[in-house]
């Protein structure tokens, strides 16, 4: 229990539960998956048994945010992975896709001053 409450407190961006579709890449494997909760940070995903990724390979994910064409696209590395459930952490973003995350997390969050704390701590390159 005391790990769990370390890693909570090392913790600087709130995870919005967020059930979209999704696509990860890695490497030539393409796989639809579910996203289960997103931050400014990444995301946590379930993918099929069979995925072949595995943690610290460097990935690709698209959630689709609704039944047009508004996506959020990040460039990422596999953290961890526990059979089919796999945390993406973001490393690259385009303009669209931050923009449309920003918001996502502004409108779950409520708070304004905790959304710029987020950002800030983005910027500044805290975990």
């Amino acid at each position: 229990m005391a790990s769990v409450q370390g890693q909570h407190e090392r913790r600087r961006f709130s995870r919005i539960a967020f059930h979209r579709p999704g696509e990860l890449r890695a490497g030539a494997a393409r796989a639809g998956c579910g996203v289960q909760d997103v931050s400014l940070k990444g995301a946590r995903v379930e993918v099929p048994a069979a995925f072949p990724g595995a943690a610290g390979e460097p990935c690709a994910l698209v959630i689709q945010l609704d039944q047009g064409d508004t996506l959020i696209r990040m460039d990422g590395v596999i953290a961890h992975r526990d059979g089919e459930k796999v945390g993406v952490r973001c490393t690259g973003i385009d303009l669209d896709s931050i923009a449309h995350l920003r918001r996502l997390v502004e409108v779950n969050l409520g708070d304004e001053a905790l959304l710029h704390r987020e950002l800030a701590a983005l910027v500044g390159g805290d975990d």
